[in-house]
């Protein structure tokens, strides 16, 4: 990952003054945005967009990983699996700082079940059109989600987009025995180069949400961002 983003600037007296315009009042809960709705920051914050196409087997937890980014409770908290239908878009509004500057993330997730985009075949290039992230995600309870990892971030990444890579782990447990351990998940991101993300979306979050997703939500912008800067530096060596 790269250095210029600060993971821990959210705690900061800078980072602070800027949470409370993504709260609601009334129930002290994230904020929700319609398309040409963003948070009441100021106008000075440049925003960057990008789109991520959420991949994976059925039930794995897509969903559930975006509900969690985004301050709603998953599903998978109740213990019952709807699987999606078509497609679901989640946009998730985020500040980081890089180097001195304060960038505004509008991260748009796209999400669709594996039957749905089995069934119709116009929904994984719509997907996939345009996108700027493959977000593969696997399940720690599921040894087959992780073996099928490679597989499926080198079908999902033939667009010519050439879109960030990112993996994300759920139903992780802190100290418990996993069917995918660490050991695994550690030799994987040697041999891909690529950070694997970890969320328990069973998670019961005592502090507040933000700063529990914090961690995940910058590690995704930072792959988002060290992606431009490569495309940058190859626009410049060739002319």
């Amino acid at each position: 990952m790269s250095n210029a983003i600060k993971m821990d600037w959210l705690s900061s007296a800078e980072g602070e003054s800027l949470l409370h315009h993504f709260y609601a009042r009334s129930t002290n809960k994230r904020r929700f945005y319609g398309i040409l709705e963003r948070p009441p920051i100021p106008s000075s914050i440049e925003e960057v967009s990008y789109k991520i196409f959420m991949a994976g087997k059925s039930g794995v937890g897509k969903t559930c990983v975006v509900s969690r980014l985004s301050g709603i409770k998953g599903s998978s908290s109740s213990g019952v699996y709807v699987e999606t239908n078509g497609i679901k878009r989640t946009t998730i509004f985020w500040p980081v700082k890089i180097w001195d500057k304060v960038v505004l993330f509008k991260l748009q997730f796209w999400d669709a079940s594996e039957n749905s985009i089995k069934k119709y075949s116009h929904i994984l290039p719509a997907c996939k059109d345009k996108v700027d992230a493959i977000c593969s995600v696997f399940s720690f309870d599921d040894t087959a989600t992780f073996n099928d990892l490679p597989q499926l971030m080198n079908s999902m990444a033939a667009t010519k987009e050439k879109p960030a890579s990112i993996v994300v782990g759920t139903r992780y447990k802190v100290w418990s025995t996993l069917a995918v351990s660490d050991v695994q998940v550690k030799e994987f991101e040697d041999k891909w180069k690529v950070k694997v993300i970890r969320i328990d979306t069973n998670k019961a979050v005592a502090r507040p949400e933000i700063f529990d997703c914090s961690y995940q939500l910058n590690w995704i912008c930072s792959a988002l961002w060290d992606r431009d800067q490569e495309f940058i530096s190859k626009q410049v060596v060739q002319v």
